[in-house]
């Protein structure tokens, strides 16, 4: 990770990078920090990496031996939240390192401005600049152990889904559903439930929906996508089942949705461009009477649910090996939502199916 951080802070000019998010300081220390993944807006974390190799990490003081333990930085910065300004000791490590006049990427879209404020009074010299493109340029790649905590999430949340599929049944409540299928995702090691999506009937068409009191019903779809994370990396796959029974029109649209689905990955190799998955996604699903759902086909996959690249319209971003995507060919009929998703990582020589064990035929409960 040290590697490709400095790459990406030679291609855009940098001599040095901050990560403050939740995301990115985990990608630098190599563990999700706890209380940061908590929220506590109070306690400030940060992870300095710079072009010469050199890396050290700001954080609470009472973090500070879970890091010695958890993180392969063995510089570790702690201070008191309660009377010290992280910032001035962030500006010290900064200046410690020679780099008071540098040009020092910042997250700047996350660290609040009364703390961007105080990190430029510690040190006015320096040339902050907005970090975003070199984190995503560092990150899109995923290294051997990032692969393998993405393969552990994505088993898990699809193991998680064959075995709950044996239990749905008319009457039973996406609350219920929900409660089964975080009891499977944690049984089978999940270290979180980041959220489960189930939705039933009209409600299956739903972007994003919080699973509720509403029942199953014979003949309806229920939507179900599954968020666990594996060492801090995420899952997020899912599959629309049809409870009791199914209806030839039913089968027939899962049937040509899987049939996009079975184009796009045969595209899924080095070289191609995201432009041209989207622009394959949205003729194939035009030529069978379907339109897409949402306004993309897939994006990034990693520390964080939606990474770049994104495979949309608005993107062109050509695949390499190492690159780990959720891709989901979603699409509304008669009033069901059919969620159809799988993980896929970019080879040398095309494509590995990171959920390679869900049925292709339309599952019926």
């Amino acid at each position: 990770m040290r590697g490709r951080q400095q790459a990406a802070m030679a291609s855009v000019g940098l001599d040095a990078l901050v990560a403050v998010s939740v995301d990115n300081v985990a990608y630098g220390a190599g563990y999700v920090v706890p209380s940061q993944a908590l929220g506590m807006r109070h306690r400030q974390f940060a992870v300095l990496a710079t072009r010469d190799g050199d890396s050290a990490m700001l954080l609470t003081t009472n973090e500070v031996d879970e890091a010695r333990e958890r993180s392969p930085i063995t510089s570790l910065v702690g201070y008191d939240e309660f009377t010290e300004d992280p910032m001035q000791v962030l500006g010290e490590m900064l200046r410690e390192r020679g780099l008071s006049g540098a040009r020092i990427g910042v997250e700047l879209d996350v660290l609040p401005a009364v703390r961007w404020t105080s990190l430029r009074t510690a040190l006015p010299d320096a040339r902050f600049e907005p970090a975003a493109a070199a984190f995503d340029r560092a990150r899109m790649i995923k290294t051997p152990a990032e692969v393998a905590h993405l393969r552990e999430a994505a088993a898990i949340a699809m193991d998680a889904q064959l075995d709950a599929h044996a239990a749905f049944r008319a009457g039973m409540t996406e609350h219920e559903a929900y409660r089964l299928l975080a009891d499977r995702a944690l049984a089978r090691g999940a270290d979180k439930i980041v959220m489960i999506q189930v939705a039933a009937g009209t409600r299956s068409t739903l972007s994003n929906p919080s699973p509720g009191p509403t029942p199953f019903e014979d003949g309806r779809a229920v939507k179900v996508d599954v968020f666990v994370s594996r060492q801090g990396y995420l899952s997020d796959t899912g599959r629309s089942v049809v409870i009791g029974r199914s209806t030839p029109r039913q089968r027939d649209t899962w049937a040509r949705m899987n049939d996009v689905m079975d184009l796009i990955r045969d595209e899924v190799r080095p070289g191609t461009a995201t432009g041209q998955l989207w622009t394959l996604f949205v003729r194939e699903f035009g030529r069978r009477g379907l339109a897409p759902a949402i306004r993309f086909l897939g994006h990034g996959l990693g520390l964080s649910l939606h990474e770049e690249p994104y495979i949309a319209a608005h993107a062109d971003t050509l695949l390499e090996p190492g690159m780990v995507f959720a891709v989901e060919p979603i699409g509304i009929d008669e009033g069901n939502g059919y969620h159809l998703e799988d993980i896929l990582l970019v080879t040398e020589d095309g494509h590995e199916n990171l959920t390679p064990r869900f049925p292709r035929e339309l599952v019926v409960c």
